[in-house]
Order: structure tokens, then C-alpha cells, then sequence
């Protein structure tokens, strides 16, 4: 008899492991549930999307065909609850999925402040979204972005790429696109921001809105024809009982939660980082495929990894290239920098061995840097674009590129 399998979520977590799955188990039977109703498309060019860089069959990963090449169930619904004891996934309509093993791929949704006399909201996380963004502003609009992190920098990327000439952002702290930039990571980004038009309010928050005017705790005023929160995203979490939960549900390296046969992966999960003895919640398209795959193995009784992979994310930050590796931003060790007009990259060594590091504006050698973590390496540039790293971390042809 062919085992059931259900996942619930249809982003990359959930696609990686419905791929799995069917790689492996080929007479499995695969639910897929997710409440977006409609297949799988790459959220993280949505950026790109808003922009015109790309369109919309650009924009999907997957087809309504591949599903049914791969003999996948999709079902457009949300999961409210989950009853482990009976091995059920409750929908909102009160139908029941049973399963031999269950994939919470739920992701995260973002977060939104109560500002008094703000009428309308906008968030800038699904394809909805990005929709309603484009769609309001048109070609010559106001923006006002609260929240300076990664996500609010990317949306004022991509609107300044459209050609919006009127952009701000409302900043609590005093620095952007912490945690991932260091403070002059941010300085650096945010001298381009300045240079491009885009208007910064730091160390300042919004107070209220009246009509199309938001007051500032400064007294500063700003005008706007939409007000996108961009502030910061949490977990997903259907009602499961007894299910072990932080900020996010708590998974283990293999996808496994605290209950037997309830597994989770991606942006609705959060692991234990022994370096800095702490949970960490998972927030990249590539952690969250690598946790996909890990944890469809784990459900089929395969072993999974006994650690979580060294951390990687390429992507852009306003309109700049970056990619993050390892822990770029630990307190011990030794810090090799290298700088120009246009770029800035840091190298953190522990003990002689890669520890982590930050590439703003150029990320050459990124991958063969991944390839090197956790070896020894020595050298006067090690932070320069033009290091060999494969040396250090072994062939990797494309390390002239990423």
C-alpha cells in the first residue's frame, strides 16, 4: 500500500520536498496544500517583477502540468489544525487529510504595525502583494517604506529601478539592513541609497497618518500614495498540539520536529545555532530548499545530516549585489578588509580558518569562499576580489562569477 504524504505550504521548502519525495518514493502519494492557489513561483524575484525585469512566466518555478507530471495533489486550501494523535490535517472547510507523514512548509507572513488613522496597508511579501504594489503606484507615485531591513531595502531597489522619483524609508535604528550588514556594510549601502534620491528617516518611526501624510515621532512630515510596512515577517503555524515552537517551529538537521511524524522546513522553522547558542530562524530561498529536501528524506526514514549546512545566501540589497557567508560578524577572530568606490568586502578568520564573510558590490569567489569554510587559509588580500580562493577550498569554476 502506498504511504501519504502531506505538505502542507506550495513555496520552495514545500516543492523541494514534494520533488523528493517523488524521487524516491515513486508510488507515494503527495498532497500539497497551500492557500496562494496557484503554483509555485520564485518569491524572491518579486523585486524583480515590480521592477518590469522579468514577467509573469518568468516568474514561476513550476506549471499546473508539472504537478500533474509528478502526480502531485494540490489542494487550495489553508490547514488550521492538526491532530497528531490521529494523523489528520484539518482544512477550514473541516475536511480531514490523513497522512503516514506530515511537512509543516508553512513560511512566514509579514508583520503589521497599528498606526492610528492609517485606512489602508500594504506588505510586501507574496505575489499579491507585489500586485497591489504596482498596481497602486503606477509609473510616477509617492512610496513610504516602514522598516529599513532586507525586505524594505529590496522593495525601494525595486522601485527605484521602475523609476519611482519619489522613495523614503523609516528606519527605528540608526543603521539599514542589520543584521545581515555590519555598521559600515550599512553605511556604505545607504550612501548609495542617499545618492539615488531615496529619502532616509532614521532613528525614527511613524507617529499616525492623516489622509496621505505621515507624522514622524521627529515631527517630520512625508507625503505618500501608498505606505508599504516592510518591517519583518513570522512563522506560520497551524494549531498543532504539543508541537515545540520558539519563534518558529523548532526542527532539528534532518527537518524533524518534537513530534513523531510532523516534520517542518523553511521560513516557518527555526534551528539551534551551537556557535552562538542560539535558535535562529531560517530566512533564505537556499536553506529553505536544502531543509526541503533533508527533511522529504527524514519522512521516507532515510538519515538525515547530522549538522545544518554553513549559511549562504546570494541576493541583492537595495540595488546591490551581496552574498553572506558563514558568520561574517562573530566577535573573536581577525578581520581582513578590502574597499573601493563601489564595492566593500569583509573576511573574518577564527584561528586561521574561514569563518565567515560579507561581499557588498562584488561577490566573486562566494562559492569557492563556501567550499573553504572552516579551513586554513593565509594571505595579504584574502578580502580582494582577485584571491584564489580556490586554493583554499578547491576547484569551483564558477568562483570568477559568484
Amino acid at each position: 500500500m502506498s504511504r501519504r504524504y502531506v505538505i502542507v505550504g506550495n513555496g520552495v521548502a514545500g516543492m523541494s520536498a514534494a520533488e523528493r519525495l517523488r524521487q524516491r518514493d515513486p508510488e507515494a502519494r503527495i498532497t500539497l496544500v497551500s492557500d496562494e492557489s496557484q503554483p509555485y513561483y520564485y518569491r524572491a524575484s518579486l523585486s524583480e517583477w515590480i521592477a518590469g525585469e522579468t514577467d509573469c512566466s518568468s516568474l514561476y518555478g513550476r506549471t499546473r502540468a508539472f504537478y500533474d507530471q509528478m502526480r502531485l495533489e494540490a489542494v487550495w486550501s489553508r490547514v488550521g489544525r492538526v491532530v497528531p494523535d490521529r494523523q489528520r490535517a484539518i482544512l477550514d472547510d473541516g475536511s480531514e487529510l490523513p497522512y503516514d507523514a506530515l511537512l509543516l512548509a508553512t513560511g512566514a507572513q509579514p508583520i503589521r504595525l497599528e498606526i492610528p488613522g492609517l485606512r489602508e496597508s500594504l506588505a510586501f511579501r507574496t505575489w499579491a502583494d507585489a500586485r497591489a504594489i504596482r498596481e497602486r503606484l503606477g509609473c510616477c507615485g509617492s512610496a513610504l517604506i516602514v522598516g529599513g531591513g532586507v525586505l524594505g531595502l529590496e522593495l525601494a531597489g525595486a522601485l527605484h529601478r521602475m523609476g519611482i522619483a519619489s522613495i523614503a524609508v523609516v528606519q527605528r535604528d540608526a543603521y539599514v539592513g542589520r543584521p545581515l550588514l555590519d555598521e559600515a556594510a550599512s553605511e556604505f549601502v545607504m550612501q548609495r541609497m542617499v545618492a539615488d534620491g531615496i529619502a532616509l528617516y532614521l532613528h525614527d518611526t511613524l507617529q499616525r497618518v492623516e489622509g496621505n501624510s505621515a507624522i514622524m515621532d521627529s515631527g517630520q512630515r512625508r507625503e505618500f500614495d501608498i505606505l508599504v510596512q516592510a518591517i519583518g515577517v513570522r512563522a506560520t503555524i497551524p494549531d498543532v498540539p504539543e508541537l515545540a515552537v520558539g519563534r518558529a517551529v523548532r526542527i532539528d538537521a534532518a527537518g524533524r520536529t518534537n513530534l513523531p511524524r510532523v516534520f517542518a522546513a523553511g521560513d516557518c522553522t527555526e534551528t539551534y545555532d551551537t556557535t552562538s547558542e542560539a535558535w535562529r530562524p531560517t530566512r533564505t530561498w537556499l536553506a529553505s530548499a536544502e531543509q526541503g529536501v533533508a527533511a522529504a528524506d527524514a519522512m521516507l526514514g532515510y538519515p538525515g545530516p547530522d549538522a545544518h549546512p554553513v549559511f549562504y545566501n546570494l541576493s541583492l540589497i537595495y540595488t546591490i549585489p551581496y552574498a553572506y557567508i558563514g558568520d561574517p560578524h562573530g566577535a573573536e577572530g581577525q578581520i581582513v578588509l578590502w574597499e573601493s568606490g563601489t564595492a566593500r568586502r569583509k573576511v573574518r578568520l577564527d584561528g586561521g580558518r574561514l569563518a565567515g564573510a560579507l561581499l557588498v558590490g562584488d561577490r566573486r569567489g562566494s562559492q569557492a569562499m563556501l567550499a573553504a569554510i572552516g579551513k586554513p587559509v593565509r594571505g595579504d588580500d584574502l578580502a580582494a576580489p582577485t584571491c584564489d580562493w580556490n586554493a583554499f577550498g578547491g576547484q569551483n569554476w564558477d568562483h570568477v562569477l559568484y
